[in-house]
C-alpha cells in the first residue's frame, strides 16, 4: 500500500514538473524585422570622390548586430569599422570609420534590393546591393 502511495507520488510530482528541455522562443517582431537584413549582400557603390566599385556587405545578429563591410578601389580594399547599427522597419542605418572619416549610413530595403547612401564629411557614396 505504502509503495503504491509513493508510486502516485512520485508519478504526480514528476507529471507536474516543468520540463527541463529548452523550448525554442518565439521569434519577437524586432527578430522579423531583423531576418529581412541578415545575410550577405553584393553589389556595387558610386562616390563623387572617386571610381565606382563593387561592394560587399554581411548582417549578423544575436544580441547585437555585427556587420562586415568590404569596399573594393581599384585593386584596393578600404578597411572600414560599422558601429551603432539600428533597423526601423526596411530602413537600416549605421555610423562607421571609412578612411579616417566618420560616417552615416542610411540603406533601405526596396524589394530585393538594399539601396543606401553614405556621408562622410565631404564625402558621400550610394550603394546598390542584392542579396546572395
Amino acid at each position: 500500500m505504502y509503495r503504491r502511495i509513493a508510486a502516485v507520488l512520485f508519478l504526480a510530482t514528476v507529471g507536474a514538473t516543468p520540463s527541463l528541455a529548452q523550448s525554442a522562443k518565439p521569434a519577437s517582431a524586432d527578430d522579423k524585422v531583423a531576418a529581412k537584413f541578415i545575410g550577405e549582400w553584393e553589389g556595387a557603390y558610386q562616390t563623387d570622390h572617386g571610381p565606382s566599385g563593387p561592394i560587399s556587405m554581411r548582417f549578423a545578429k544575436d544580441s547585437a548586430w555585427k556587420v562586415t563591410e568590404e569596399i573594393i578601389s581599384g585593386s584596393q580594399t578600404i578597411p572600414t569599422l560599422i558601429a551603432n547599427v539600428s533597423v526601423d522597419g526596411n530602413t537600416i542605418a549605421w555610423t562607421q570609420d571609412l578612411m579616417g572619416m566618420s560616417c552615416k549610413t542610411s540603406a533601405v530595403l526596396d524589394g530585393e534590393q538594399l539601396k543606401g547612401t553614405t556621408q562622410c564629411e565631404h564625402v558621400s557614396m550610394t550603394m546598390v546591393m542584392r542579396k546572395k
